[in-house]
């Protein structure tokens, strides 16, 4: 049996509520008024707290709270159509008949608009009337075609929907990849041809005797590697995002997490990373917040001028969330670059305390991982003072 929570879930798909009025369904709600008679028909969708009109005759609002409707009243006493021919003489719907303005006399026939995977009930197709009325079996059995047509219409505009959004993540793609082809031919050429020119240098000189300069030119190597090792890296775990589930939650253990952390960036003795948490534990995926802590963690030290670094995280319990904060007390971003951080292979062309330039992927990951695990991610900053992320996930 579906519960409420799962049944709203479902409506929810739909993504239905609140959409502009649209010809089909107010024919199908012309069509139900005239073949009863009634003065009012409305497709109704039944959300949490309220009823809200797809289409509708003879109604100015658009919506109205739950207490007051028939339709959620029919779908809590029966998945199947209901008539009540004399409505103000039934001891249910007498009561939300009072509370829209009904006496002595009223009508209501609703048959339930369902989802076709699951059955689940997602509004109806009703028609009301002021007085008592009866409908023939005739008069029924069309409402309960209109209401099947209806739920057709329903399918379909879901299908549409998946189908438009597919349709906008496959072109966001082929943006990214387009933009990834013509950055790769800069960015990564450019480490790639100084090795190549190094490694020649050194051949030259070591025909001999190796010289002192030679030196240099492995460290500038070593230099070049790791630069193009960090933006392969920053890249592979960009994309990697995309195939990997991060609804999967973990019992992660604070002060372990925490440790592995500090293990994962082999931290030097001048670097100190302290944290203070509400609770022992929480449940997330380890995946997503080892690389939400390890990418803003690591910034906070790169991009830092200080002689000793301090970088601190907060964990705190919101209410139904999780707030994480991580502050550092580095060389601070402006607020002028607060919307650029988080855009793929963007960086602000400030050289970190290594003397190398961003690779433009560690934020943009972390936006993408807040993204995909349906949070938030804030910032403060202060030049030359530090800089705060506060990152709210659902718990």
């Amino acid at each position: 049996m579906i519960d409420e929570n799962e049944r709203i879930e479902i409506l929810n798909q739909y993504q239905l509520l609140d959409t502009e009025p649209e010809s089909e369904y107010d024919n199908i709600t012309y069509i139900a008024s005239t073949l009863c008679d009634t003065p009012i028909s409305t497709i109704t969708l039944v959300d949490r707290y309220r009823q809200w009109f797809k289409s509708k005759i003879g109604l100015t609002n658009n919506e109205s709270s739950r207490e007051s409707s028939f339709c959620s009243l029919a779908i809590e006493k029966s998945a199947e159509t209901i008539v009540i021919e004399k409505l103000m003489e039934d001891e249910d719907f007498k009561k939300v008949g009072l509370l829209n303005g009904l006496t002595n006399e009223g009508f209501y026939a609703g048959v339930p608009i369902k989802d076709n995977e699951s059955g689940a009930v997602l509004g109806t197709l009703c028609v009301i009337d002021y007085v008592n009325k009866k409908l023939s079996d005739k008069q029924i059995k069309s409402l309960e075609i209109l209401a099947e047509q209806t739920s057709k219409l329903f399918s379909l505009h879901r299908k549409f929907k998946k189908l438009s959004d597919n349709n906008e993540y496959l072109h966001l793609k082929y943006s990214e990849l387009e933009k990834f082809a013509g950055v790769i031919s800069h960015d990564m050429k450019s480490p790639l041809n100084n090795i190549i020119s190094l490694i020649r240098l050194i051949k030259e000189n070591t025909e001999t005797a190796l010289k002192d300069e030679n030196f240099e030119y492995l460290n500038l190597i070593e230099e070049c590697s790791l630069q193009l090792k960090d933006y392969i890296d920053g890249i592979l775990n960009y994309y990697k995002l995309d195939s990997i589930d991060l609804s999967i939650k973990d019992e992660l253990l604070i002060s372990e997490t925490v440790e592995e952390i500090k293990k994962m960036l082999s931290i030097d003795s001048n670097v100190t990373i302290s944290y203070a948490s509400e609770y022992n534990s929480l449940k997330m995926s380890k995946f997503a917040l080892i690389q939400l802590l390890v990418n803003l963690i690591s910034n906070g030290i790169k991009y830092n001028d200080k002689e000793n670094i301090t970088i601190g995280i907060v964990f705190k319990q919101l209410e139904n969330n999780y707030l994480i904060e991580i502050s550092d007390n580095g060389i601070g971003i402006k607020s002028d670059d607060f919307d650029k951080i988080y855009k793929s292979f963007k960086n602000l062309n400030i050289k970190d305390r290594y003397g190398n330039y961003g690779t433009g992927m560690g934020l943009s990951s972390v936006k993408k991982i807040v993204d995909k695990l349906k949070g938030t991610i804030s910032i403060s900053s202060d030049i030359n003072k530090g800089t705060t992320f506060k990152i709210i996930l659902p718990s």
